[in-house]
């Protein structure tokens, strides 16, 4: 019983010091949460006490947080070397495909390096083409994961452009992400072949790390490191 008189004291000493229930139980062995509330229940702190148990709490739950974003970072970039480690190891039987080189070489030149997404952006239907069926070929990646968006002056809105760009890259039109028509100055069409540009996108992260893997190998083999 003693030796819970000076549990309870000490453990009151330490609230009134700021400390959190969390700190209390790691410094006095054998604690309970429902033993420490009860021992609190009718402790009163003052306004200055109050205030510093919450600005301690407060740090408490910043430094967690901030373990736990850490974690997650270590975690992510751990998986993301391992993708492109292991991308990088195909390299020698996927060079030897000229598909292979060919859509990927496009990707490097005119891809975005910058989101955590595939998105490629062109405005001729062959290269479209090209990298359709090199996304399926190649990197095995199924039509209904990809999505196609046109960007296009508002004056050629009238041409049905999104059945133009359904054709030729076999997705239905009724599954094309919303159209952006850009403003232009200009009232006549001076190209009667332009559609527009296209951007072909593909979602998940884990393909943008083998393309990552993928163009680090080749940017290797080509140096020499």
């Amino acid at each position: 019983m003693k030796l819970r008189l000076e549990d309870k004291k000490g453990a009151i000493e330490l609230r009134m010091q700021g400390k959190s229930y969390g700190e209390i139980m790691a410094i006095i062995p054998h604690l309970s949460k429902s033993t420490l509330s009860g021992w609190m229940k009718y402790v009163k702190l003052t306004p200055e006490q109050e205030k510093n148990l919450k600005r301690n709490i407060e740090k408490i739950t910043s430094n967690a947080r901030l373990k736990v974003a850490w974690k997650k970072k270590f975690e992510r970039e751990k998986k993301t070397q391992k993708i492109i480690a292991k991308a990088e190891k195909e390299l020698p039987s996927l060079v030897k495909k000229p598909l292979f080189l060919t859509g990927l070489a496009l990707y490097w030149a005119e891809g975005t390096k910058k989101s955590s997404y595939f998105r490629f952006t062109n405005s001729d239907p062959q290269i479209i083409k090209i990298m359709m069926r090199w996304l399926e070929e190649v990197c095995q990646i199924q039509k209904k994961k990809i999505r196609i968006r046109i960007y296009i002056h508002k004056i050629y809105a009238h041409e049905n452009c999104e059945k133009f760009w359904s054709k030729i890259t076999e997705i239905p039109a009724n599954r094309f992400l919303k159209t952006i028509y850009k403003p232009t100055p200009h009232k006549i069409k001076k190209n009667q072949e332009y559609k527009g540009c296209v951007q072909i996108n593909v979602c998940g992260v884990d393909f943008f790390r083998k393309l990552r893997g993928w163009i680090s190998g080749l940017s290797k083999m080509f140096n020499g490191s």
